[in-house]
């Protein structure tokens, strides 16, 4: 008999800690100050993280559009190539800066990992086209990006140890 009000209650348990979360949905919602920048033109690219208390984000940026900057600090980003890697350690948004080619268009993807909450996903993509064109995705193998987003989430993982080891 105890051992079933023992399961009962763990089972319990269980259930209050994991709906919550499921119920969540998304942690991280993307907005950008325009979808059709001009040709060269500077946009903004907000983030907005809800309950993460560490974790990472790791944007991937169209080809030719160029990383702009950041008002997070810098020893809490990372960039390379067309991603961008963010450190999240309590923040509730994220703003930066992102370059528009002289044409073309594309998603701005992007993943999410929280390290407390054990929990991971991806970012709705974002469609940008410079001018409002929208060309066609190439689908040709040299489209292809090497390496893979939990690269860069492992690299997020060393920075946060490096800022929370620095700060002892």
């Amino acid at each position: 008999m105890m051992r079933s009000a023992a399961n009962r209650l763990f089972c319990l348990i269980f259930l209050l800690m994991v709906v919550p979360v499921a119920a969540c949905g998304t942690p991280v919602i993307r907005s950008l100050s325009t979808a059709e920048p001009g040709a060269g033109e500077v946009f903004t690219v907000s983030l907005a993280v809800e309950g993460m208390t560490l974790g990472g984000v790791v944007e991937t940026l169209p080809d030719g559009y160029t990383f702009a900057g950041t008002d997070h600090p810098g020893d809490r980003v990372l960039v390379r190539g067309q991603r961008v890697a963010f450190a999240v350690t309590n923040e509730t948004s994220i703003t930066y800066s992102v370059q528009a080619p002289a044409s073309g268009s594309g998603d701005i993807t992007g993943t999410w990992e929280d390290f407390i909450a054990e929990s991971h996903g991806e970012i709705p993509p974002s469609r940008v086209a410079v001018d409002g064109i929208d060309v066609p995705d190439d689908p040709s193998p040299t489209n292809a990006r090497a390496g893979s987003p939990c690269t860069l989430l492992v690299a997020v993982a060393g920075l946060l140890v490096a800022y929370w080891g620095g700060r002892r």
